[in-house]
């Protein structure tokens, strides 16, 4: 795919996304003056638009912020943007039935309404802890068994702070793993820096190996790495280490090569299929890939690696999103096998944007890694 054609397809997907965010302003507002006529339409479509446009300016724009207050403001209008997208879901759903039964306006508004807040709610629960998932892996050549703990995507700052990842910290030491992984967006925005935040992570019992995630760049690789260092977190830059029997390969954020079109693309010159393509591997001794997103799986079998483990895409995060997410990376959430390559892709230990999560669950995962034979 040539520069020009990733150029217009990047074009085309910004501007598909203002032209439904847009619609989805402009419709939220049609059907709420519909049910509610007391109000004129062009009042309902300047309240709609500074609450929609508002939540996510704030949500984009907090991320250099280190107070109390802005976190507050960047937490609420999440909710704020999470109950906007179900009420266009709700009012859409009422208009259907409103054109097939014709109950009253003010009833099925009302509602709408209610719907909207209930799935808010309830996203915002689910959004606030998160699960262990376990998963058994066979792996060829494996000597014997291990135990790893993944997590990616916690996105440390407005949203969670110390005392979410104290709580994965101390998890992860009662699984006793034999490794620990952390497949970037560790951070996110500008709190995850306050003093004392980070040091939780020199509380793991097992070895903690990193890879650095999209987000991790955005607010500063180099002061982020500084301190991983300093409490004992192994750093993975387009480098493998052997450990417990493996060859644990960890990558820099990249594109898959450079012809794929991505829509959170990297800079980055280098790309999976270039890196891996030189990376020295023994045939003999089981592989382990560690990328944040799951992108190049086909230069991962080529390379011969056994099991690649990535995150980033959330899957999805929130319907109707999770839809998109299935429809945008072909590996979203879960385990799947592409010829003699295994990928396991974390949904995420955190969020991104609002607090919340509704048709996913945030999730640290507890890999047993079994000899295949």
């Amino acid at each position: 795919m040539s520069n020009k054609t990733k150029a217009a397809l990047s074009i085309i997907f910004i501007a598909a996304t203002f032209g439904l965010f847009g619609f989805m302003i402009w419709y939220t507002a049609f059907r709420l003056s519909a049910h509610f006529g007391a109000i004129s339409f062009l009042t309902f479509l300047i309240i709609t638009a500074i609450a929609a446009i508002g939540s996510v300016v704030i949500s984009f724009s907090t991320g250099k912020f280190l107070n109390l207050f802005v976190s507050i403001l960047h937490i609420t209008n999440g909710y704020i943007f999470l109950f906007f997208v179900y009420s266009f879901l709700s009012f859409a759903a009422a208009h259907i039935v409103q054109l097939i039964w014709n109950p009253p306006l003010v009833w099925s508004g009302f509602a709408a309404l209610t719907i909207s807040f209930a799935a808010a709610f309830t996203g915002a629960i689910f959004g606030a802890s998160f699960s262990v998932k376990k998963t058994d892996i066979k792996i060829k050549n494996m000597k014997s068994e291990i135990t790893v703990l993944l997590f990616s995507d916690i996105h440390l700052g407005h949203q969670r702070g110390k005392a979410y990842l104290q709580k994965i910290v101390d998890k992860a030491n009662a699984l006793n793993p034999d490794l620990v992984f952390i497949a970037g967006d560790l951070v996110d925005t500008e709190p995850a820096f306050k003093p004392g935040v980070l040091d939780v992570l020199s509380g793991f019992k097992a070895p903690v190996y990193f890879t650095e995630g999209n987000h991790d760049e955005y607010l500063g690789s180099e002061r982020l790495q500084k301190l991983l260092k300093q409490y004992g977190v192994h750093i993975l830059r387009n480098e493998v280490v052997q450990t417990h029997g493996v060859q644990l390969i960890g990558l820099n954020y990249m594109n898959a090569d450079e012809n794929a079109f991505d829509m959170h693309p990297s800079d980055d010159q280098d790309t999976v299929k270039s890196v891996l393509a030189k990376m020295p591997l023994e045939s003999d001794i089981p592989s382990i890939l560690l990328q944040h997103s799951p992108v190049g799986v086909q230069y991962a079998e080529a390379a011969g690696i056994d099991l690649m483990l990535a995150g980033h895409t959330h899957g999805g995060q929130i319907f109707p999103f999770t839809l998109i997410a299935r429809l945008s990376f072909s590996l979203s959430g879960g385990l799947y096998r592409h010829g003699k390559t295994q990928t396991l892709v974390s949904k995420g230990a955190g969020t991104f944007m609002m607090r919340a999560r509704l048709g996913t669950f945030n999730e640290i995962n507890l890999l047993r890694l079994i000899p295949e034979n």
